[in-house]
């Protein structure tokens, strides 16, 4: 397994990323064996990165992480550990204790259920944009750069966690702005080759948002990017029917619109065909893989077998340059 470091943080992560999110559903809605199971054969393939939140199943995902995943067996691996907080816009409206106190109760609940006495990595899973508020709840660059940054520098100060990062989604330009200001040590990015815009500017697809390159912009900032969505939702598979563990692939991420990129799937689909690849989500893997400034790309999984197929993929190394140019010309 190819071990990249995660941007000026000094933790080695690997290449590919073990998700526990709800889109893939192993860790919300699997099996507590198959949990476990699913752990220890990434534990041993060499995955060192292993993502999940309160959100992901009302904190289930974390339950199921520190059941599958205790802290000895952990640590002896070199396994890194990241999860995420969100902060109500009433709350960043009222000001820094407000704020500080929110952050630590949250990281302090998902320690409990991660059975925890700190993570590596802790990261704002709001929504960053021009205004605050709204169905999303997003947070403005200010807010994040003032007292959420405040706060999360308190938890690292109190040994809660050794890092600090962002979801790198909403608006561009104020997610550019936090980036720029030095604030997170790490950006969660969405990143697909459907949308590949946040690698390469413009290549949104018909109608879809511009990430306007903001995996550059992140690694020139010096934080470390972890790659999101790589299969958008699953999109990428062609397939309408879903895993049984599956979630709701829909509505996650601004800018994400699933049932369209299902219906564009086709045209990866016969590329990776004349490739000579397994299927269009090896080659999506693999396309996320290849991108300069990424530290490692989340995938998550329903079963083992998907597992399995990741890590054929991670073994086989990331797109070659001239495969790449032809992703970006659909």
């Amino acid at each position: 397994m190819e071990l990249r470091t995660l941007g000026g943080t000094g933790l080695r992560v690997s290449a590919l990323g073990f998700g526990c999110g709800a889109v893939g559903g192993l860790m919300v809605r699997g099996d507590p064996a198959a949990q476990r199971r699913a752990v220890a054969r990434a534990l041993e393939a060499g995955v060192r990165y292993f993502d999940t939140a309160p959100s992901y199943g009302d904190g289930r995902s974390e339950e199921a992480l520190g059941r599958a995943l205790p802290p000895a067996e952990a640590d002896a691996a070199g396994a890194v550990l990241g999860t995420k907080f969100r902060v109500e816009p009433a709350v960043a409206a009222a000001g820094g204790a407000a704020v500080a106190r929110a952050v630590r109760e949250s990281l302090e609940a998902s320690l409990r259920r991660l059975g925890r006495e700190r993570v590596h990595l802790f990261q704002l899973h709001n929504r960053i944009a021009a205004a605050g508020g709204g169905a999303g709840g997003a947070l403005t660059a200010d807010q994040v750069t003032g007292p959420v940054a405040d706060a999360l520098q308190a938890v690292k100060d109190a040994g809660l966690t050794e890092q600090a990062g962002i979801t790198a989604t909403g608006d561009p330009a104020a997610v550019r702005r936090v980036l720029e200001s030095g604030v997170p040590a790490t950006a969660q990015v969405y990143f697909n080759a459907l949308n590949p815009s946040a690698g390469w500017a413009g290549h949104a697809g018909p109608g879809g948002q511009d990430f306007r390159g903001l995996i550059d912009t992140a690694a020139q900032s010096g934080a470390g990017v972890i790659v999101i969505r790589p299969l958008a939702a699953g999109a990428v598979a062609g397939a309408p029917a879903r895993h049984a563990n599956a979630g709701n692939p829909g509505g996650g991420i601004a800018g994400e619109r699933y049932d369209e990129d299902l219906a564009r799937a086709g045209a990866l689909s016969a590329l990776a065909t004349a490739l000579g690849l397994e299927s269009a989500v090896e080659l999506a893997f693999r396309f996320a893989l290849a991108k300069d400034g990424v530290s490692t790309v989340l995938i998550g999984f329903s079963d083992g077998e998907q597992l399995e197929a990741a890590l054929r993929w991670v073994e086989r190394g990331p797109l070659a340059a001239d495969a790449v140019a032809r992703v970006l010309a659909l």
